[in-house]
């Protein structure tokens, strides 16, 4: 079976090998809100303490974006379900996927 890459320049794009890959990243470095197409948004070591990042208020059902820190610094992640609160990824490494289920946001996290 081809490798797959999802590239959202070029659409599906295979190649030999295996796996399965989604070419979305975003490197933030200060508050923000994120948008509800890009998959993976890495936090990198310039965020300040307490920096937030908010999720988009929609997106389309299903739709996965994880965030991951790469700061030392706590990284607050904002705009998450009533029964979540804002979540706050505080080390290298914490890191939370999102999921829309068509309402709010579904937020799951591991934190080191």
């Amino acid at each position: 079976m081809p490798k797959v890459n999802i590239d959202f320049t070029k659409g599906l794009v295979q190649s030999p090998g295996g796996g399965f890959a989604v070419n979305s990243l975003t490197e933030v470095s200060a508050t923000g809100n994120l948008d509800a197409t890009t998959f993976l948004t890495k936090a990198v070591a310039a965020f300040t303490n307490n920096d937030e990042l908010t999720l988009p208020a929609s997106a389309d059902t299903g739709t996965v974006k994880i965030i991951i820190s790469d700061s030392a610094n706590n990284v607050i992640l904002k705009g998450t379900n009533a029964q979540t609160g804002d979540v706050t990824l505080t080390n290298i490494g914490d890191m939370a996927i999102c999921v829309f289920d068509g309402t709010e946001w579904q937020v799951g996290r591991s934190l080191t």
